[in-house]
């Protein structure tokens, strides 16, 4: 099929993605008249016409077009008499299976029929999406802060945030200056130290102001270094309610502060670190609402909403 002249662009781009879904459909040999003998993949090893190359139809005499059924003669494939020690109809040989996979016509029911197949997997019917993406982007290892930033209630952009600062891959001073960039290197937020990860979300004054609030609410004492807390935060205490909102609340102070360091570098605006714990504790009490409506829990147990209340309102 030409997509290049006709059809809308979601059809067009369909089309493109044909040679990435090849390989995953495969033939059920029934009667051997619908399936493609060259192109078809009917027998495990892919389309014939891909091992054989273009002179494969060309050597062996049977038509690039035609079907299973065309390339038997007598109960046998077409080319088992050959005695020709041409290395394609060797190798053509070699691949064929046996020719009983082909059944008798008169079985009226039966017709060749087109499957999915994912990896070594049983070719099947159903068409699975997940199945299939899962193949073609295979999981890589699990970093130990997973947990810390992809949870259940999370914030999207928040949690954006905070990935990409795991993976150490915010352009904060010291890594533009490491680049060979002619930047300050003092804090934005601060101005007495030089920015760094661990600087500027940890060791600055006006962040541990910010990061403070939440812990000293929730009377838990994280660890200092970056990589320590990140991992603390994968449970930080043993109520799950108090352990949801200072993941909320980690996320929210980081994006916040990220957020404030970009607007004095090119705002040339600034907000104390107050007007940054009042943003959110807004945010979080707007987004633990529905969460709390949603929660499954029995009293006396308290809901995220009511533990927000009680710890970290005031």
């Amino acid at each position: 099929m030409d997509f290049s002249n006709s059809g809308s662009w979601i059809w067009k781009s369909i089309g493109k993605l044909r040679s990435l879904a090849r390989p995953f459909i495969v033939c059920k040999v029934e009667t051997g008249i619908s399936c493609r003998f060259w192109t078809d993949n009917w027998t495990k090893m892919g389309p014939l016409v891909d091992l054989t190359g273009d002179s494969g139809p060309r050597l062996t005499g049977l038509p690039r077009d035609a079907v299973v059924i065309d390339a038997i003669r007598d109960g046998d494939w077409w080319i088992s008499s050959s005695r020709s020690r041409n290395p394609t109809i060797c190798l053509l040989k070699d691949c064929l299976p046996s020719p009983s996979v082909v059944v008798s016509q008169e079985e009226e029911d039966l017709d060749d029929c087109y499957l999915w197949k994912v990896g070594d997997a049983e070719a099947s019917g159903v068409f699975s999406s997940a199945k299939t993406w899962h193949f073609l982007h295979p999981q890589g290892e699990k970093k130990d802060w997973c947990d810390a930033v992809w949870f259940k209630g999370r914030i999207p952009k928040h949690a954006f945030i905070a990935w990409v600062n795991a993976r150490h891959r915010l352009n904060t001073r010291d890594r533009l200056i490491g680049w060979g960039l002619a930047v300050p290197s003092l804090c934005l937020l601060c101005n007495t130290h030089d920015e760094s990860r661990q600087h500027l979300f940890f060791d600055c004054c006006f962040s541990a102001e910010v990061w403070s609030f939440f812990t000293g609410r929730a009377a838990v004492s994280p660890p200092v270094r970056f990589e320590d807390a990140v991992l603390w935060l994968k449970s930080p205490s043993r109520d799950k309610n108090i352990s949801l909102i200072l993941k909320l609340a980690f996320h929210a102070s980081a994006y916040l502060l990220w957020k404030e360091r970009n607007s004095r570098l090119y705002n040339s605006s600034s907000k104390p670190a107050s007007a940054l714990i009042l943003e959110a504790k807004s945010i979080l009490r707007c987004h633990l609402d529905p969460l709390s409506r949603a929660q499954k829990f029995t009293p006396p147990e308290l809901s995220y909403l009511a533990t927000w209340l009680g710890l970290f309102q005031p």
